[in-house]
């Protein structure tokens, strides 16, 4: 009897539409909401709009570091059944993001003028570019609020609501673009408008997550320690931000390098060579579009694995991400190496020497593809698994480190066919340099061993690890493996009948009432030997069932109950349940006795 990955690949298809849908709407929204921009109001309408990028990704960096760092943090809490301490970051985690934007809206009436005439140089793109950044500095709670719901939603068992709020919001903005800006003639505050309000309607999503049974992060005032609720408060929004400083470090980097690649580009090789840029530029958008959503399995599914200690799973896990993704980027790799001419006409491109050019420059940017998608899989994989510091070397690296220096190296060497294959180089490098960098920390301590996942071997672990299918007859051959396995390990014959009795009864209970029909299903069973416990971990995707609820007829009479499962409640020493990625997950610990108390039991 071994352990197989059959219901993380179920978690896997469940959640990889969402993911894949959040990703798409939100890329097309701005790829599309540019588009109306530029037919409505003019080039230089857009152009203002990406004057103002330095400063909206400004205003939205705390909304994300608190987003993606605080939903790891809970993810891994709700793995570890820290219930409280879950319910604490995301309470913190709100509470610090619509503190810090509504001090960004009270600046509105000051600093959008001030920082309009600087970004744009001259009076005329500044009067576009003010009303713009204005309604964003006003409209920040909103979008910070938002993104961070959807971030915790997407940890806490409902990926589909997290989706469908970025759906409805860039859905309803492309709507709202056309009547405030075609109809009302409102302008740049028009389309800034119409952001706001998508996303305000896609918190409509935010009441149904609030009305589920299955929502396991609860609004919190736990303190935890002698500090008061003031100091812990402060301690969870440190947890948050902390893990979340990679998201801020890609934010401010990718902001950076923009400005000076740019601007060199622009200063050296003139206005062809920076449209062409642009579109290899937007084909990083493409290959995000591809991508992403599969990737974003990772924050998603792997932080819950990881406090749970399901390593098997982890590593099951990040197998098929990778294999998906890198099935993705190589048809879309095709397509760039073989017609390219395809891409360059999207964005208006279809003829003369500015299309050869392209056509060159696109080849050469698309062979950075699969090193990108490492890069993306390792940033979000580390982050995750609660190790910041390493995940923002990689993002400080690929994001201006290696790309700004390199470059600018490839400006003055080959023109525009260098600066396409300095982000070639820097993907592969940045690869390079990180690998290095956490077997260095590994060998000295600083980060944990294990590989690149940095997750210790089952082998090496007093572990029994397995699946079973949903027939009553496996039960039977899974109790005598464990009693096997309790012979092996020392473990008492009292003590492996009741952790046996308590397992029996748990997997019978689940396949004669979890699952409805004749579908195949497997069961995950975890007993784990540690910390002077025996820990047994059952886990099961059937219908929703609290054995903590549970009462039989005779204890709802009154009397004492002999069997099932009162009698587990009663002899094990610990006994917890949650539902978390909408799968049932059913922990019991028995802990070992003394020397002395096995004498006195005889």
């Amino acid at each position: 009897m071994e352990r197989n990955a059959y219901l993380i690949q179920k978690k896997i298809r469940q959640y990889i539409l969402p993911g894949v849908l959040m990703t798409v709407a939100m890329q097309l929204g701005n790829v599309v909401d540019g588009m109306i921009v530029g037919n409505l109001l003019g080039s230089e309408a857009m152009a203002a709009i990406e004057l103002s990028m330095p400063v909206l990704l400004t205003l939205q960096m705390p909304a994300l570091m608190l987003a993606m760092g605080g939903a790891a943090e809970a993810a891994v809490l709700l793995g570890k059944r820290s219930l409280p301490e879950a319910g604490g970051v995301f309470s913190a985690s709100l509470a610090a993001g619509a503190a810090v934007s509504l001090l960004f809206a009270l600046l509105t009436p000051f600093l959008p003028g001030t920082l309009a005439l600087a970004l744009a140089g001259n009076e005329q793109m500044a009067a576009l570019v003010e009303p713009y950044m204005a309604v964003n500095f006003g409209g920040i709670p909103v979008l910070t609020i938002a993104i961070i719901f959807c971030y915790f939603m997407n940890a806490d068992n409902h990926p589909q609501l997290g989706s469908a709020l970025f759906i409805i919001a860039n859905a309803v903005n492309l709507v709202l673009d056309i009547v405030f800006i075609k109809v009302f003639q409102m302008g740049m505050a028009g389309s800034a408008l119409s952001t706001v309000i998508g996303y305000l309607a896609g918190m409509v999503t935010v009441i149904s997550y609030f009305r589920s049974d299955h929502r396991m992060l609860k609004f919190s005032h736990h303190t935890g320690t002698p500090g008061g609720s003031e100091h812990q408060m402060a301690a969870y929004v440190k947890m948050a931000a902390v893990a979340g400083i990679p998201s801020a470090a890609f934010t401010l980097m990718s902001a950076l390098a923009s400005v000076i690649i740019n601007s060199a580009i622009v200063r050296y090789l003139g206005n062809e060579p920076m449209a062409i840029y642009s579109v290899c530029a937007n084909a990083v958008l493409i290959a995000e579009l591809c991508v992403g959503g599969v990737i974003g399995l990772i924050p998603s599914i792997a932080g819950i694995l990881y406090g749970e200690r399901d390593y098997y799973g982890i590593r099951a896990l990040c197998k098929k991400v990778l294999t998906y993704s890198y099935l993705t980027i190589a048809a879309l790799l095709t397509v760039f190496l073989l017609f390219p001419q395809w891409i360059a006409g999207l964005f208006g491109i279809r003829d003369g020497e500015l299309l050869v050019m392209c056509k060159l420059a696109l080849r050469i940017f698309a062979c950075g593809f699969p090193f990108y998608v490492y890069n993306k899989f390792l940033m979000s994989y580390y982050q995750t698994i609660l190790q910041p510091g390493l995940s923002t070397v990689i993002t400080v690296l690929q994001g201006f480190g290696v790309v700004v220096p390199l470059t600018l190296v490839g400006i003055f060497w080959m023109g525009l066919p260098g600066v396409c294959a300095a982000a070639v180089v820097s993907e592969a490098l940045t690869i390079l340099v990180s690998v290095l960098y956490r077997m260095g920390g590994q060998r000295v301590g600083r980060f944990p061993g294990g590989g690149r996942y940095m997750l210790p071997d089952i082998a090496e672990e007093t572990c029994l690890d397995f699946s079973i299918e949903n027939h009553l007859e496996d039960v039977i051959k899974l109790r005598d493996a464990l009693f096997d396995f309790c012979e092996k390990n020392g473990i008492g014959e009292k003590d492996a009948k009741m952790i046996g009795l308590a397992l029996e009864e748990i997997c019978a209970n689940v396949i004669r009432y979890g699952y409805r029909g004749n579908d195949r299903s497997f069961i995950d069973i975890s007993f784990t030997i540690q910390d002077g416990s025996y820990l047994l971990r059952v886990r099961d995707d059937g219908v929703p069932f609290n054995p903590l609820e549970y009462q039989s007829e005779e204890e709802e009479d009154g009397k004492i109950a002999l069997g099932g499962i009162a009698l587990i409640r009663k002899i094990m020493s610990d006994f917890q349940y949650m539902r978390v990625l909408n799968m049932n997950n059913t922990i019991m610990e028995l802990k070992m006795k003394s020397k002395e108390e096995r004498i006195r039991e005889g």
